[in-house]
């Protein structure tokens, strides 16, 4: 077999085990497995270029964040502010590592450790959220908990048990939270909240997907809300706009000389 025909195969193959995984989330006996990969599928990419806005809400005041990211896969990332206060921060993400630039000290800094924990540019969202890649089903063991009604909208309710690390693939991270609980929309395939639990069982944090996009032939969460049950008074609305997927991108984007120039 040529290597063209061994692409071909390989592509349907993959075509028809999809497609068998989304009917069966479509069924009344779903599991929660296929359900999962039905939710990973529809909101992944091969790559995406948006403009992003962060409402950071902390003690009744309310902060504004812009910025224009660009995604390749789940590996990838580059992102600059554009508001004034942050005008020229750049954030680059390869694999399991981050930095930031801060164009007025003209200095690099790279996020690890405790500082993962901390929030990005003050808000509910952590470092670590943000290197963690949407693949639930390679970090964590998924069961089903029923169907619930969410503001009008019929879900799955799956809970994620975090994987040990012996049952990570190669190379694969480690999930950022223990357990997860998920609603995801029983239409569209979207998480319309979801719920992020520590070790102890404690929870840490709350999502709810405010707005729903039809974006590239799919439904897409264009604005999320993320609150952090271990600060008080504190809520941070993330918003995508301008949205392409998929498109070409210019790998030297995601290089420390672009982060830098």
């Amino acid at each position: 077999m040529t290597r063209c025909a061994k692409l071909i195969a390989t592509a349907l193959a993959a075509s028809l085990s999809t497609a068998g995984a989304w009917a069966e989330a479509a069924g009344a006996g779903a599991t929660a497995e296929a359900i999962l990969e039905r939710l990973d599928s529809n909101e992944s990419y091969k790559s995406i270029s948006y403009s992003g806005r962060m409402e950071i809400s902390i003690g009744g005041e309310t902060r504004y964040k812009t910025m224009d990211s660009l995604a390749l896969g789940a590996d990838k990332a580059f992102a600059e502010f554009t508001n004034a206060e942050d005008r020229g921060t750049r954030y680059l993400k390869l694999g399991k590592e981050l930095w930031i630039y801060f164009p007025k000290e003209q200095d690099t800094v790279k996020i690890s450790g405790h500082l993962l924990q901390e929030g990005m540019m003050g808000s509910d969202l952590s470092y670590q959220d943000a290197l963690e890649s949407q693949d639930f089903l390679a970090k964590y063991a998924a069961s089903m908990k029923g169907r619930e009604s969410l503001d009008g909208r019929e879900c799955y309710v799956v809970e994620l048990q975090a994987k040990a690390a012996s049952e990570l693939k190669a190379g694969a991270s480690p999930a950022a939270y223990e357990r997860r609980v998920i609603w995801i929309d029983a239409e569209r395939f979207v998480g319309l909240r979801q719920e992020m639990y520590a070790k102890s069982g404690k929870l840490l944090k709350e999502s709810r997907t405010l707005e729903v996009s039809k974006v590239g032939g799919r439904w897409f969460p264009t604005k999320t809300e993320l609150v952090s049950k271990l600060r008080k008074g504190t809520k941070t609305i993330f918003s995508m706009s301008r949205i392409e997927l998929d498109v070409p991108v210019d790998q030297r984007r995601f290089s420390m000389a672009a982060l830098t120039k």
